[in-house]
């Protein structure tokens, strides 16, 4: 491990040191990018990845072990986890969507509509999540989809939770204005 490396871990375990985070991150961004991006392809997606896998590697630092592997190795396994785990929901999801819509009786066209209305709410909301400050999305996606609590995303992200919780909160009021029309 680099000796840089070593000093940027210290001072996020020991100091909760943003600075030193946002180094490491730096530092290894473009790597992980490129590695999540070459087994998907989807620009938008390893993006998504990328920021879901420093997530991880941030809040899972202290499980690191430089006798077992290299950092460099650890935080790679960690964006393959990311992408393996992404393709297993995605199928997943797929398998179940196709099953509920061949469920519905043909003639059941209001579960129909419902379920694309559904699904075109999901869309705007991800494209109006394009529009939110970085640090509010990643709130938003640790908390809606994560389940992480307020206090944990606090950690996670050097903040206070009250702060992440009003944040949570007006990007959800800004959404339900949004997708008002899908009520």
């Amino acid at each position: 491990m680099f000796e840089s490396d070593k000093k940027m871990i210290d001072g996020i375990l020991e100091r909760n040191d943003r600075e030193a985070a946002e180094m490491l991150v730096g530092k290894y961004y473009k790597y992980i990018y490129k590695e999540i991006y070459r087994r998907i392809t989807d620009e938008e997606l390893a993006m998504d990845l990328t920021q879901e896998t420093f997530i991880t590697i941030l809040k899972n630092l202290y499980q690191f072990d430089e006798s077992k592997s290299a950092f460099k190795t650890w935080i790679t396994r960690i964006a393959g986890n990311k992408v393996i785990d992404y393709s297993r929901s995605r199928q997943s999801h797929e398998r179940s969507a196709t099953q509920t819509i061949d469920g519905y009786d043909r003639e059941d066209g209001q579960n129909v509509e419902m379920e694309v209305c559904n699904r075109l709410a999901a869309a705007r909301l991800k494209e109006h999540l394009r529009y939110e400050r970085e640090e509010d999305k990643q709130i938003f996606m640790l908390k809606a989809e994560q389940g992480y609590t307020f206090e944990e995303i606090a950690g996670i992200l050097g903040i206070k939770s009250m702060i992440a919780k009003n944040r949570y909160y007006s990007v959800i009021k800004r959404m339900r204005k949004e997708l008002s029309d899908f009520e």
